[in-house]
């Protein structure tokens, strides 16, 4: 406690006390049904308040139809939301957590799952990202939604929700009326720079008008929207100081990005390995300028971070969202002083945002309970009766089956023919764009084995013999995979390599032109094109995908697209390789089939998927009442399923259950 004195000191915004200055900042769950929150949504804020966390900002909620984003959006107008509201308040309380509405209209950055709604606007100025061309709004519907935000306010209050935040980050309405690049009308709301703080002002008023005093509200907002004609830092203070010599602000939270650029669109929730905490600088000018308790964000996941920031006071909450999901005890076991057992978010994007983009509840690749804790705590709670799990394999499957079962007091073996763990994540740490990633689980696993009774076998290669012997309870086979090679002439050519042997531990020699062929579209290709290229060779990038990096959450797409651009590789989607015929590389195109080759080369570098180790499992069914394969080794997929696999298969064996007397 004492390290973080600052991180864990009472504070109060507004109407609010908050315990400590944990916040976890408004993010989607798509735990939302006909507008309404489901019991699956309180489940998951439960759990991270009962971590300790001193804030929660509910994802956001529409205030008004036009504003709902998709099908999974938050009816934050619809006085049905009061019980599920309320429900939420009361449980989140219990812990001492407060809880806040954020209030939402993303005016023309709209994504449909469904229907598509007309977009409104101040103007009709497109979205780039989106494709959306927005109508201009009406006064009677500037009135519509000024109403619906002080509606939305008033419901969250009657509710028993402890404040809101109005989003006017990431160029949603407010922020598209504000600036002139997206306002062009000519009325009372248009024009000049007080005309076009109009409506974000009103809002704020109808606001206080509607709640009264006894309540606590902010707004959250873009310092800088790192994109062709957005707000800078120095536009954002003027914003700002406008503000709070006019209304009562009660925090602005701070944070970067637009959603209406694929560049400015990364810093809504910017993965690895963009820098930690690096809206800090802009947050403390904002805390200057508006002498208003301020809130900052984006990649803050270690509370060593967050205390700094807050001990230097370039800001008074810090925003650890993706830290509270990999690990929503994270607040306590720092104030008890145990950082050695914090999981760190690996910033992957897969499963948290990557699942909201895809319509699915949310979820983390580290923790698969994310999301689904009425269904899966239960079964972590149910008392097992202990059994000898032999595990074989120690990459992400298998270290996820042997933690989860030592956990539930299982007896464990894990068993790993390398010197070390990892499996592909010792792959993935020598490419230059996922080494934070793959570092980050790395020691995240290893700190849980050495704290964990796991019998860890390393450098031994499992025998049917050893099987016999041990006569364990349950075998899981979590052997991995291999390179897959295509049934194409010329692949015995010595020049041909793959990315496990680019980033092996015996790197191969490389000649200097290379063509990189992507199959999978995933980080593979990608990695081994700017590998190359920043090492001085000519690369050629060709993938069998409708774009490159297909397969990748588009925040991290979008920075791994810049770089290749920033390096200048030729990038070619829409080919694959067919084979080496008299020294010429023959490539084909996708949609007419017709060949072409390319005579200029001298290595080539696959990235063309996986096919499981799969023998394993053949050799040792039988040998155990229960054998199971997960993983790359039942079929090669993502490092979410992997640890989904792990840790289901453990939580499925046959539990016993206790009569608990009273």
């Amino acid at each position: 406690m004492a390290q973080f004195k600052n991180l864990f000191s009472e504070i109060q915004i507004g109407d609010t006390y908050l315990k400590n200055r944990i916040l976890s900042t408004a993010h989607q769950t798509n735990h939302v049904v006909d507008g309404i929150p489901t019991p699956d949504m309180t489940a998951y804020h439960v759990e991270r308040a009962k971590g300790g966390v001193g804030l929660i900002i509910l994802e956001a909620a529409a205030v008004h139809p036009s504003g709902m984003l998709t099908g999974h959006t938050i009816a934050g107008y619809d006085k049905e939301v009061i019980p599920a509201y309320a429900e939420m308040a009361a449980q989140l309380h219990q812990y001492g957590t407060k809880v806040f509405a954020q209030l939402f209209h993303g005016g023309r950055e709209f994504i449909a799952s469904d229907y598509r709604h007309a977009a409104w606007a101040p103007s009709a100025e497109p979205s780039l990202r989106f494709g959306t061309m927005p109508r201009p709004m009406s006064l009677d519907d500037i009135e519509e939604v000024i109403n619906g935000f002080a509606l939305s306010a008033k419901l969250a209050k009657e509710a028993g929700l402890d404040g809101v935040e109005i989003a006017c980050s990431h160029g949603y309405l407010p922020a598209q009326f504000w600036s002139n690049h997206t306002n062009h009308r000519t009325d009372q709301y248009g024009g000049s720079f007080e005309n076009r703080m109009r409506f974000i002002l009103e809002i704020m008023q109808r606001i206080w008008r509607t709640t009264g005093e006894d309540f606590t509200v902010g707004i959250r907002i873009s310092a800088d929207e790192m994109t062709m004609d957005g707000t800078t830092v120095a536009d954002a203070i003027n914003i700002v100081e406008y503000l709070v010599e006019r209304v009562r602000i009660d925090f602005i939270n701070v944070t970067s990005g637009d959603s209406s650029t694929y560049s400015g669109s990364t810093h809504i929730a910017p993965g690895s390995p963009i820098k930690h905490g690096y809206n800090a600088p802009h947050a403390f000018k904002i805390r200057m300028a508006g002498a208003v308790p301020v809130f900052v964000g984006t990649r803050i996941v270690d509370p060593v971070e967050a205390e700094q920031i807050i001990k230097t006071g370039k800001a008074d909450m810090v925003g650890m969202t993706r830290a509270l999901i990999v690990d929503p005890q994270m607040p306590n076991k720092a104030m008890n002083g145990e950082l050695n057992a914090i999981d760190a978010c690996i910033g992957c994007l897969q499963a948290c945002i990557g699942h909201y983009h895809k319509g699915l509840a949310i979820g983390c690749v580290q923790n698969p309970i994310a999301g689904k804790e009425r269904q899966l705590i239960p079964k972590l709670q149910k008392v097992k009766s202990k059994q000898h799990v032999v595990v074989i394999g120690a990459g992400p499957a298998g270290l996820q089956a042997a933690i989860t079962a030592d956990l539930q007091g299982h007896q464990v073996t894990l068993v790993e023919q390398q010197q070390v763990i990892g499996g592909l994540l010792q792959t993935m740490k020598k490419a230059p764009m996922r080494q934070e990633l793959a570092e980050t689980m790395l020691d995240n696993y290893s700190r849980k084995l050495e704290k964990s009774n796991v019998n860890v076998q390393l450098g031994k290669r499992i025998s049917r013999a050893d099987l016999v012997e041990w006569k364990p309870d349950v075998i899981i086979c979590a052997a991995g995979s291999r390179p897959y090679f295509p049934h194409v002439q010329g692949m015995d050519d010595n020049r041909i390599k793959t990315v496990d042997e680019l980033f092996g531990s015996n790197p191969t020699q490389i000649g200097k032109r290379v063509l990189v062929f992507d199959f999978s579209g995933d980080w593979q290709g990608m990695e081994a094109a700017i590998f190359l290229q920043e090492k001085g060779h000519e690369v050629a990038l060709y993938s069998t995908k409708l774009h490159i990096g297909q397969e990748v959450h588009q925040y991290l797409r979008n920075e791994y697209l810049k770089k290749l651009y920033q390096l200048k590789v030729k990038m070619r989607p829409h080919f694959d390789f067919a084979g080496i015929e008299q020294d010429q590389v023959n490539i084909r195109n996708l949609f007419t089939h017709e060949k072409e080759t390319v005579d200029n080369w001298d290595t080539i570098v696959l990235a063309y998927g996986r096919i499981p180790n799969s023998e394993l499992y053949e050799e040792v069914k039988g040998l155990a009442p229960v054998v199971q394969q997960i993983g790359d080794g039942l079929a090669p997929r993502t490092l979410e399923e992997a640890t989904y696999e792990g840790l289901t298969t453990i939580l499925n064996l046959g539990s016993i259950e206790v009569e608990i007397s009273g």
